[in-house]
């Protein structure tokens, strides 16, 4: 087989190993993005939880103690009734009294359902806090995973780019150049075989001149169809010949 060849087909396998490398690689930061952004947006919605929870608890605080005034001021007016001389400071007093009973009753309607409210925004807090305080620990060993894995890869990576360059010395520079241009162009197949008569990349059928040629091993012959390089398979066409 031409040199030329054998050095593609090296060319073609480091290239292929690196680009796999490469494309592991890549999907990292993108695992790492939705982890962080995973567990950012958990803990806002425990400190949403917290915030809820304890906002309404201090309403609830200030209900009760508006509630206590309220009741205190009651019986405050309600002594005061004892000590009233005339029947107009009797009826205004009364009328506040009144006024007092019906402030203090929402008010214990408004404590009533913010306790409720706020047994039930502890209980979501608390909820939120156990399931952050859990995936927390479990995300923070995965990014130490994808972390260590980062670096394997990006020393995998290294190896494979020097590889690549050592085998790539070895062609000629315009061969290399279209070379490239096929690998990129044809999802990282530039060599193919010509056995059977076809192409075994885009299966088109060969001329019999360009199989001969193929067969023979001895230069560079490209497909008609897709451009990719094309070499004789010896070892392909006894196992061929075995099998049959």
């Amino acid at each position: 087989m031409d040199p030329r060849l054998t050095t593609l087909l090296e060319l073609q396998k480091v290239l292929s190993e690196q680009q796999e490398i490469e494309n592991e690689y890549k999907v990292i930061p993108n695992k790492r993005n939705q982890l962080l952004s995973f567990i950012n947006n958990l803990k806002e919605e425990t400190k949403l939880a917290e915030h809820k929870f304890k906002q309404h608890e201090v309403e609830q605080k200030n209900c009760e103690l508006e509630l206590q005034q309220g009741q205190e001021t009651r019986v405050k007016k309600e002594a005061q009734l004892l000590t009233i001389k005339t029947n107009k400071e009797y009826q205004a007093t009364l009328s506040e009294i009144d006024a007092l009973d019906r402030k203090n009753t929402r008010n214990d309607e408004k404590l009533l359902e913010l306790i409720e409210l706020v047994e039930k925004e502890r209980e979501i807090y608390h909820e939120k806090k156990k399931e952050f305080e859990e995936k927390e620990s479990k995300f923070h060993n995965e990014l130490n995973e994808l972390e260590e894995r980062e670096k394997g890869l990006a020393a995998r990576l290294e190896k494979a780019k020097s590889k690549t360059q050592t085998v790539a010395q070895n062609v000629n520079p315009d061969l290399y150049r279209r070379f490239i241009r096929v690998f990129q162009g044809k999802q990282g197949v530039a060599v193919a075989t010509a056995n059977g008569g076809h192409c075994s990349a885009c299966s088109i059928k060969l001329t019999p001149r360009t199989l001969q040629m193929a067969r023979r091993s001895q230069d560079i012959v490209v497909c008609e169809g897709c451009s990719r390089f094309l070499y004789w398979d010896a070892a392909l066409e006894e196992d061929q010949s075995v099998s049959l």
